[in-house]
């Protein structure tokens, strides 16, 4: 994997895991963005980039048993600087198009767990780069501002949000756009709070199967679901 400073920078405020205890105490003690900017030049690039990669090769394992055989095309819902697509990518060998939607700015305030509006801590235009430089082709690459309008022409085989939609915000935010973009056969995997969806009655609202195929035990826990049979009138 390969991860340009500011790659290094937004990586490390979009995701907890890559740092220790210690780290994170530490982080509280001088302040998210103040530790982030020094961390990045403390941290060596080689050290970070392959704890980047085992963390998102082993997600990559959650999800071989439920990615369908054949696709065309996968929609990332809050997709951050994209890195669940390069692996993503080499499983499809590089056939597929990544339509990857999230929010382009950075936001100072600082939230946590669930929230009806969730900041953004992100660059599109970085996650671009960062994609071209691990092997997607530029040609397979569409990139949506989601306080812009969407417009998506075709449809998706496969709808994807990690630790995002329905983890940060609910994920009856993107409804719409599910059904602008899927077909019958659209496979949807995203986690879900366990916190603000403690059993599935509201999902079950909208698609016609659920499956859970991973639960993560942490400060704010989470249910990775598969679903399949969007409901028309959901």
């Amino acid at each position: 994997m390969k991860l340009s400073k500011l790659g290094r920078k937004l990586l490390l405020l979009q995701r907890n895991e890559l740092l220790s205890d210690q780290q994170v105490n530490l982080r509280k003690r001088f302040g998210r963005f103040l530790f982030t900017n020094l961390f990045v030049n403390y941290y060596q690039k080689k050290n970070l980039e392959l704890l980047a990669e085992k963390i998102f090769r082993s997600e990559l394992q959650t999800l071989k048993k439920i990615l369908p055989s054949k696709i065309n095309s996968i929609l990332d819902i809050g997709c951050g600087i994209g890195l669940i697509n390069i692996y993503l990518n080499e499983h499809y060998k590089n056939q597929v198009s990544f339509y990857l939607v999230d929010k382009n700015r950075i936001d100072y305030k600082i939230k946590y767990g669930f929230s009806s509006v969730y900041e953004s801590y992100n660059n599109l235009f970085e996650t671009k780069k960062i994609l071209l430089n691990n092997g997607i082709n530029e040609k397979n690459i569409f990139l949506f501002d989601v306080e812009k309008n969407i417009k998506i022409n075709s449809k998706i085989d496969f709808i994807i949000s990690l630790k995002s939609m329905g983890y940060h915000y609910p994920f009856e935010n993107y409804l719409n756009l599910f059904h602008q973009v899927s077909s019958s056969d659209t496979v949807y995997c995203f986690d879900i709070s366990a916190e603000k969806y403690p059993n599935l009655k509201i999902i079950e609202k909208h698609f016609e199967k659920i499956e859970i195929i991973y639960e993560e035990n942490s400060i704010h826990p989470l249910k990775r679901i598969v679903c399949k049979g969007l409901k028309v009138n959901s």
